[in-house]
């Protein structure tokens, strides 16, 4: 073969290759391509589910309402907040209770009794700790009622109302006991706490509850408004009322009930029958009589059959028998008033109560919707870990 005919065929092998080198490096390319978006979009979604999971914990689940109350939302937030306020002062209360209990245990006297007792309380309250978070629920859903309540009713309390109850309850509990005053001596003027000392209890109160400053002040400033509104709701309790003026006469068995009624029947003193066969030293001193009650007074104490019997019978008719939970009773009911003055330890109970039995009702009227939304990844961690830790 000539020297020219060998190096045309290089020639050609050359290009032969060059071509084929050209194809692999395209075909490289396009894998490194594929590659490359494929990182990209693996990385893409890891920065979507991190980003997810950041915006998840810092502005969905706070602001994922746990309730909502006639069409308004409770957000997360303060209610995490206030789940904490209520764990920080039940560990508070478990470690005075603790320290009671051991103080009792140290002394040396016989206070079984006493042992027994705060040892019984300490281990309801641990009991409860389980329970406040459905509890924190409930204060939050009550809350918003009493809102819209207070709204009506023009009852208004803001922030600087309870900043300043804080400062007061601060300062008061900054102060120093009172001596012992004899009837000589004048009652001296407090001193008066320096603004410094309170605001270093302000703030290792908050260090030590674990939340802010604001929802601090916002829980207060609910609890101010409750307090308003039961006030309101109390001075409108009524004063008279249905009253009934009866006497009983109770005994152990249903023959002697009879008994008694029969002597009754034939002429004997109702008082007198009552002093010689009633079991129920509440009244028998007095001949069995009960003098004027109102309704809820007669159940508490005899159960409510025998309630009924007394605002059921009519003024003057003959005494009955009946069975009240495990005793038998005579009763005659002697005079009736539909409005007349309420015994006062009545009025007093239904004003105690008065806020508690408007929320009872008002929970349950047609027009109020209650939704209860809470999930378990919305109940705070305890933080309190050891009672010891919040008992400063």
């Amino acid at each position: 073969m000539s020297k020219k005919g060998s190096k045309r065929k290089r020639e050609e092998q050359v290009k032969q290759q060059t071509k084929k080198q050209i194809a692999m490096s395209r075909r490289d390319a396009r894998q490194n391509r594929i590659i490359a978006l494929s990182l990209a979009g693996v990385a893409l979604v890891i920065v979507l589910i991190l980003g997810f999971g950041v915006l998840q914990e810092l502005v969905i689940k706070p602001n994922r309402p746990v309730a909502i109350v006639n069409g308004t939302e409770i957000k997360a937030d303060l209610y995490q907040d206030l789940v904490t306020y209520y764990r920080y002062n039940q560990y508070t209360t478990m470690a005075n209770l603790e320290q009671g209990l051991q103080d009792l245990q140290n002394s040396g006297e016989d206070n079984e009794f006493l042992v027994s007792f705060y040892q019984q309380q300490l281990d309801q309250m641990k009991a409860q700790l389980d329970s406040l978070p459905n509890a924190a629920l409930e204060t939050m859903i009550e809350d918003e009622l009493i809102r819209e309540k207070a709204d009506e009713e023009g009852i208004v309390v803001t922030l600087q109302d309870a900043q300043q109850a804080i400062n007061d309850d601060l300062a008061q509990a900054l102060s120093q006991p009172q001596q012992t005053i004899t009837e000589t001596e004048t009652l001296p003027e407090p001193t008066p706490v320096p603004q410094s000392e309170i605001d270093n209890l302000y703030s290792s109160i908050l260090d030590n509850i674990k939340i802010s400053k604001a929802s601090f002040e916002e829980i207060r400033r609910r609890e101010l408004v409750r307090s308003d509104l039961q006030e309101l709701l109390a001075s409108r309790v009524a004063t008279t009322g249905l009253v009934v003026h009866a006497q009983i006469i109770e005994t152990e068995t249903e023959e002697e009930a009879i008994a008694a009624k029969d002597r009754i029947a034939a002429g004997e003193e109702f008082s007198v029958v009552a002093q010689e066969v009633s079991t129920d030293t509440m009244t028998v001193d007095a001949g069995g009589d009960l003098g004027w009650v109102a309704e809820g007074q007669v159940s508490a104490s005899y159960g409510q059959p025998l309630e009924d019997a007394i605002f059921g019978l009519e003024p003057g008719s003959e005494a009955r028998a009946l069975q009240s939970g495990d005793k038998f009773y005579v009763v005659q009911v002697l005079e009736r008033d539909e409005n007349g003055p309420l015994p006062d330890e009545v009025v007093s109970q239904r004003q105690s109560t008065a806020l508690d039995d408007w929320l009872q009702e008002r929970k349950s009227a047609p027009d109020v919707e209650i939704e209860r939304l809470l999930t378990d990844d919305q109940i705070p961690p305890d933080p309190f870990t050891q009672t010891t830790q919040v008992a400063q």
